[in-house]
């Protein structure tokens, strides 16, 4: 594989170690580096591109202490209603790379996929097209990678979850991908380690078993597999996958590569929940879709027993009725703090003979919560809150 920088200079890309699996390597014991920029993935409807643009988020969402955001929050009673209302929103980040694939693919919206790779630092995005074709944008040298052909189309809210293994001096990445299929959920992971030896081979994804995800009433391989609504990576080698359909779990060894059912339980969060290690505890957001509530929610969890919800919080107001949530996206910037996307469809103008997919208007908020310990074990903070609102531009993603 070769690296391209706009189209003039050609280096050529890492390639990967196998990787070799340490008994004491544990994921949910890796401290992340703060975060600072987020990745802002904006789909421009009549021109069918998907622009990455980067938000400094420490800037824009966050108070400079714990105690200027609550003197701050105790005088911004009310401020979402009044910026429904007419107030001015924010302009998007200048653009720093456009995606598109193929013209007679512009339109499947729900089938371009874009995920960041932890291991390579908060700047590292891949986009995988409807046609499985794969590349990867590194922000802080501006370029652009060639990557091996996917197995399958992901759908845009597949749940992607990393992992590092530590072993031999060297740290060993993997990006675990689990998305919606005709019989459950399509499974497989992209192996990924910046190395020098050339000798060794690249990148490369491989297909997995798909999650055993079975409703009760229908038990067994003559039933239909339900995809997968939440995952967490329990440690270094589980995966725990859950699906509310079939109101069960099950978990993955990867390093048998084999599933284990796991019980009549489901995580208690939508998506992809992940590890504050500072805390000793789970995050995750609950469910967009017919949910006007905005909850984060931290909960213990081990692979003996079902998760238990420690703390739910709500980060964001009420909107009205004809706003309706649409998806959710949660940031770990470190340090305690979060970022949490909450993009709305508006259906206001809608008539009887409107049909539901003919959207007016898209909202979508950004919001910096803090979460501290207290006397009584923790509580949230809100810092700032950013909204944009775009003609013929959705926020398709941030990372």
């Amino acid at each position: 594989r070769r690296l391209v920088r706009s189209g003039r200079r050609l280096v050529r890309s890492g390639r990967q170690l196998q990787p070799r699996y340490s008994t004491t390597a544990c994921v949910k014991f890796s401290r992340m580096m703060n975060r600072q920029f987020a990745n802002m993935i904006v789909h421009n409807y009549p021109k069918g591109v998907y622009s990455l643009r980067r938000i400094n988020l420490m800037e824009h969402l966050f108070y400079p202490s714990t105690e200027a955001a609550q003197k701050a929050e105790a005088n911004k009673k009310g401020w979402l209603s009044t910026m429904l209302k007419g107030s001015p929103k924010q302009r998007l980040p200048k653009t720093n790379i456009n995606f598109s694939s193929l013209p007679n693919m512009a339109d499947l919206t729900a089938r371009h996929f874009f995920s960041l790779l932890k291991g390579q630092g908060e700047g590292s995005v891949i986009f995988v097209s409807p046609n499985v074709h794969t590349m990867m944008y590194d922000t802080s040298t501006d370029f652009v990678f060639g990557m091996p052909q996917a197995n399958f189309c992901k759908q845009s809210d597949s749940i992607s979850l990393s992992i590092t293994r530590r072993g031999y001096g060297q740290e060993y990445h993997e990006l675990y991908v689990i998305g919606k299929g005709e019989d459950g959920g399509l499974f497989e992971v992209l192996n990924y380690t910046r190395t020098t030896d050339l000798s060794k081979p690249p990148w490369y994804w491989r297909p997995l078993p798909c999650p055993p995800l079975f409703p009760q009433c229908l038990p067994g391989g003559n039933s239909k597999a339900c995809a997968p609504s939440s995952a967490v990576v329990l440690d270094a080698t589980t995966i725990c996958a859950s699906s509310v359909d079939a109101g069960a779990c099950a978990f993955f060894d990867t390093v048998t590569r084999e599933w284990r059912q796991a019980g009549s339980w489901v995580l208690p969060v939508h998506g992809a929940a992940e590890y504050i290690p500072e805390f000793g505890l789970w995050f995750g957001l609950d469910d967009a879709i017919g949910n006007p509530n905005h909850c984060l929610r931290a909960f213990d969890f081990d692979s003996s027993r079902q998760p238990v919800v420690r703390h739910s919080w709500n980060y964001l107001s009420r909107l009205p009725d004809e706003w309706l949530p649409r998806q959710r996206h949660l940031l770990n910037m470190g340090s305690g703090k979060f970022c949490i996307t909450t993009s709305f469809r508006n259906l206001s103008r809608h008539t009887s003979c409107t049909p539901l997919d003919g959207v007016v208007n898209e909202l979508t908020v950004l919001t910096g919560v803090e979460v501290v310990r207290d006397i009584n074990g923790f509580q949230i903070i809100k810092h700032k809150s950013e909204c944009y609102s775009l003609e013929d531009n959705r926020i398709h993603c941030v990372l």
